[in-house]
């Protein structure tokens, strides 16, 4: 190692490294006139405080971006906050609407029938011991509701009160098989009664049984109740024909009715306390 540091080789190697450095450093010199050490130390040094900004300013943006993030989060938040409000307000705008809706069809029905009284109640279940759609409502005895009074929506039936107590009671549907209504047709005039069977009150239909065989009744005419019997007063809508077939059991048609409301979509009904008639009995003509 010592020979070689003393040999011709590593002496010329030297010198031309000298010679390199020595004409950097007057070509610096002679550029921006500035002193020798000056522009080696600006020569070397440069480079890394390039490198020195250009990592200040990627912090500087980062922390910009972090202090703009926070401020959109905090924005996003609040944009959240009062969208929920206007979701409220909204809900409770269509449940005022809803009300009105609801009220408006309970005073044609009092123009048209000045005899009627009536509660307004809230469905607020079903009843799971009936799987023909009982309703619960939120009316009972304290609110003149007995056994056996009419329930509508609008100028539709629903059906019939069948159990009460003092807050609540239990509506028997035009989908109970066990429900049966005096009803008329109203463009051929024949009187029969409404029921339903198991299969129909799974689609939602009921029918007007023990039609004539060669009934005239057909499908869009008008099911109404006859007023028979004193239990519903005469008029209210049951529902339309959908098809008349004939009977597998008798001589007799029967005519599918489809209810003028949908029972298992309702979310409110009157219950008619009282009208003129009740509980008479009335001569069919």
């Amino acid at each position: 190692m010592r020979q070689f540091l003393k040999s011709t080789q590593f002496k010329i190697f030297v010198a031309v490294l000298l010679a390199l450095l020595l004409g950097t450093v007057l070509a610096v010199v002679g550029e921006n006139d500035t002193s020798p050490f000056t522009a080696v130390v600006g020569t070397v040094f440069t480079p890394m405080q390039k490198a020195a900004g250009f990592l200040s300013e990627k912090v500087h943006w980062f922390a910009e971006s972090f202090s703009s993030a926070r401020y959109y989060q905090s924005e996003n938040e609040a944009l959240k906050e009062r969208l929920a409000e206007y979701e409220d307000r909204l809900a409770d705008y269509d449940e005022i609407k809803h009300k009105i809706s609801s009220y408006e069809d309970m005073l044609g029905v009092k123009e048209t029938n000045r005899d009627f009284a009536l509660a307004p109640a809230n469905i607020i279940g079903t009843d799971t011991a009936d799987l023909f759609s009982s309703l619960i409502i939120d009316k009972g005895t304290s609110d003149d509701v007995q056994i056996n009074d009419p329930v509508v929506c609008g100028n539709y039936l629903v059906g019939i009160v069948k159990k009460v107590n003092p807050s609540y009671s239990v509506v028997q549907t035009l989908l109970s098989p066990s429900l049966n209504v005096s009803a008329i047709e109203t463009k051929t005039r024949e009187t029969s009664y409404v029921t339903t069977t198991t299969a129909l009150s799974e689609n939602g239909s009921c029918m007007l049984a023990g039609l004539e065989r060669m009934t005239a009744v057909s499908p869009g005419g008008l099911v109404v109740t006859s007023g028979i019997g004193g239990v519903y007063p005469k008029g209210l809508i049951i529902g339309s024909v959908k098809q008349v077939q004939e009977s597998e059991y008798d001589l007799t048609s029967y005519a599918v009715i489809t209810p003028g409301v949908d029972i298992t979509a309702l979310e409110d009904v009157f219950v008619i306390t009282d009208f003129s008639g009740q509980g008479i009995e009335q001569i069919a003509g």
